[in-house]
């Protein structure tokens, strides 16, 4: 068979046309485009020459072009077993020869910064290959099928090699020619090129392995792309891998520079990849890696940090602004040193609002950071934000304030999430509890009036915001650390912290049982009019007597439901109220005191706040309890009088059987009822005005501690003790009681 012809089998010889019948679904032959091997082969420029040569060839003959695949082969080496061009010298001087008299014509007509590879004529292609296998890099970056950066840089990569190459090759004929000549054998040796000792002039010359020089002749391409290719950061990093390590310290110092120094978020995807870049090479070439610097007229701030961690920091930055890019943060932060995690994750988490993107920057910290350290991270997180009055703003996924709370305070209750997510941060979450709360109630103050919402934000926080169990919990985790958890808080002052929030709870409690004594007792009237019938002129004696022993038992029960909503809601209030008098050990005042938590600033602080607060709320407390007291009792004084106006003289039997109901004292019901009961029952006001009256044995009482707290207030105390003293005499004689 014809070996220039295609094998009998086959009915085209162009592959790349079938494909393009194939698709278009056309059954004749149609048009054959005779350059269609060689688009194919600098189409995948792994079967190029340049590449597996192997695969090139076959592509061509198996296109009837054998004589293109003949003309490529003579770059093979001549070796010992007689294979290879033993003219491989002058095979590479003919192919720079014919290549640029092919680019002469090849540029006639065709416009060098055209982007269509199809414009070209197939003798483009040609030299294209011929430039490639005769290292002739000129003729190469001139020729419009290098359209781009990349087969620029693969142009003259080959070059280079080649040309080493071929001074390895010819140091070693001359070698074995100078051999030949000593020992006056005969000439040549096997393997030696015939034309290796010829001076050809026409040689490339390459840059002698410098490829920092060699990549310099892109610049000077005709080309536009592959002249702008050059000026690429991202193309400038490759030839920096490409020349050496001096040229990829430089080029990443001056990245990093410009990434760090930029403000414009736009610059976003070049610090994302110079950022990467270094992260790579830390963690492959440390010691090459701590080389890296800023250049001296950047600076950084007076930081130390090596130029991964300027770097890193940056990208953090920008990460935190990036709601979408949150989930990424906590990984970034894990390369940094430990000081630097807690200051930037820190700063990161105060603009975290959400409860769902709350655990989830929490567990990434406690999955990717050093054990212990998301503890350290939110305490600087909470506390900042409860200390600090940072200007509120609403953020994504924050919920809304409750009602009567102002957004920044309800930011602040919410921060105390933070730390309730995991039982070992909850003795902390006590701590920062107890911190807000003293702040709301130094800063808030305390009313006496039922519409007072001063203590409104504490009172949500513990009934709303924070665990029920959060001290006893707090106290067993301190039980359980036992000291060997580093920066823990001691048991005796979680103790401390427990009894704290404790008393302040209970003073919570006591002011709204207060608040809804008040508006009871403003709702309650203690008068009503009596509904007895007239009596009408058929009814006798006997009827009207039954009539008006009905209208008494009614008004006298009305009375009775009465005197059960004053006495509850009073009870309560009293009860709450002297809870936190007669609070064990004083209220808000610390049983355990350890030396070297007390020297501690933050200890002081707290002693301080402490302190105030006693100063503050102790003289409201006793005056509130006595208000309740007072004010319970002359309301039941109400409901004397106005039975005594309405019944006269048969009201005293009314009221000493309602006193009666109320009486908690063991005691007979004989028909003679003891005059006890205007003390001893609830409904008797005399009950109340002894209950006032025994507050002076509870202030005076030095285990309460209240002496101290009340100062000018005392006076005022005693006054009003004098007063219920006056009054108890008053309401405990029958005859003074009831006399109209």
């Amino acid at each position: 068979s014809d070996p220039i012809l295609p094998p009998p089998g086959r009915r085209t010889m162009w592959p790349a046309t079938v494909e393009a019948m194939k698709r278009k679904g056309q059954t004749s032959r149609g048009k054959i485009h005779l350059d269609a091997p060689l688009q194919h082969i600098f189409g995948d420029r792994s079967t190029s020459p340049a590449g597996r040569i192997d695969e090139a060839l076959k592509l061509v003959s198996d296109c009837g072009q054998a004589w293109r695949a003949a003309s490529w082969i003579g770059g093979e080496p001549l070796s010992s077993d007689g294979s290879g061009n033993p003219t491989r010298s002058l095979w590479k001087k003919q192919c720079r020869e014919i290549s640029k008299q092919m680019a002469r014509v090849t540029q006639v007509g065709n416009s060098p910064q055209t982007n269509t590879r199809s414009l070209h004529s197939s003798i483009a292609y040609e030299a294209a290959i011929l430039c490639l296998l005769s290292d002739d890099v000129h003729n190469a970056l001139n020729n419009p099928v290098f359209q781009t950066w990349e087969s620029g840089v693969h142009a003259v990569l080959h070059a280079e090699r080649g040309i080493i190459v071929d001074e390895v090759l010819k140091a070693h004929n001359n070698t074995r020619i100078e051999a030949a000549e000593e020992s006056q054998t005969h000439f040549p040796y096997v393997g030696t090129e015939f034309d290796a000792f010829e001076n050809n002039e026409t040689a490339p010359e390459g840059c002698d392995g410098d490829l920092g020089a060699a990549l310099e002749q892109l610049d000077s391409s005709p080309l536009d792309e592959i002249r702008e290719g050059s000026g690429d950061p991202f193309r400038n990093g490759m030839s920096s891998f490409l020349v050496g390590q001096n040229a990829v310290k430089e080029y990443i110092e001056e990245c990093a520079a410009l990434s760090i120094a930029a403000q414009n978020e736009d610059e976003a995807c070049f610090l994302r990849f110079i950022a990467h870049l270094v992260i790579y090479i830390d963690s492959v070439l440390p010691d090459f890696s701590s080389q890296l610097c800023l250049p001296p007229d950047v600076g950084s701030d007076g930081n130390d940090d090596s130029l991964c961690e300027l770097l890193l920091l940056k990208y953090i930055s920008y990460l935190s602004t990036r709601r979408d890019l949150w989930s990424h943060v906590a990984l970034y932060c894990s390369l940094l040193s430990v000081d630097n995690i807690l200051e930037t994750y820190s700063s990161f988490l105060m603009n975290v609002h959400s409860d769902q993107e709350r655990k989830m920057t929490l567990q990434q910290a406690r999955d990717f950071f050093p054990e212990g350290l998301d503890c350290c991270i939110l305490r600087n997180v909470v506390r900042e934000m409860i200390i600090n009055d940072i200007p509120w703003q609403h953020a994504p996924g924050e919920e809304g304030a409750p009602a009567g709370v102002n957004s920044a305070d309800a930011r602040k209750m919410r921060s105390i999430h933070w730390l309730c997510y995991y039982p070992e941060h909850w003795p902390d979450a006590l701590v920062c509890s107890n911190l807000l709360l003293r702040i709301f109630l130094l800063t808030e103050g305390v009313g006496t009036e039922p519409s007072d919402s001063n203590l409104l934000a504490c009172k949500i926080l513990c009934d709303k915001m924070l665990p029920d169990d959060l001290a006893d919990v707090a106290v067993l985790q301190c039980e359980q650390n036992d000291g060997n958890v580093p920066m823990s808080i001691s048991l005796p002052m979680a103790q401390n912290l427990r009894k704290e929030y404790i008393s302040i709870e209970m003073f919570l409690n006591a002011h709204t049982m207060y608040a809804q004594f008040l508006d009871v007792i403003a709702n309650t009237s203690p008068s009503h009019s009596s509904k007895s019938k007239m009596a009408g002129g058929t009814q006798n004696e006997f009827e009207k007597g039954i009539a008006d022993k009905m209208e008494r038992n009614a008004f006298r029960q009305k009375k009775s439901g009465l005197c059960k909503i004053i006495a509850k809601a009073a009870t309560r209030a009293s009860d709450a109220l002297m809870e936190v008098i007669s609070f064990s050990g004083g209220w808000l005042i610390d049983e355990n005191i350890s030396l070297s938590e007390e020297d501690t600033e933050e200890a002081q602080s707290r002693s301080h706040e402490m302190n105030a607060i006693r100063s503050t709320f102790l003289p409201k407390v006793v005056f509130m309890l006595y208000e309740v007291l007072d004010k319970t009792a002359s309301w039941l004084e109400q409901i004397v009088y106005d039975t005594l106006i309405q019944f006269g003289s048969g009201s005293e039997d009314m009221l000493l059987s309602l006193f009666s109901t109320f009486d908690e004292s063991d005691r007979s019901n004989d028909d003679d009822v003891t005059m006890d009961v205007l003390t001893t029952s609830l409904a008797a006001p005399g009950f109340w005005h002894s209950k006032a009256l025994s507050l002076a044995s509870v202030i005076g009482n030095d285990a309460n501690m209240i002496n101290q707290v009340l100062g000018s207030d005392m006076e005022r105390f005693q006054t009003s003790i004098a007063e219920s003293h006056v009054k108890l005499g008053r309401c405990s004689n029958r005859d003074s009681l009831f006399d109209r």
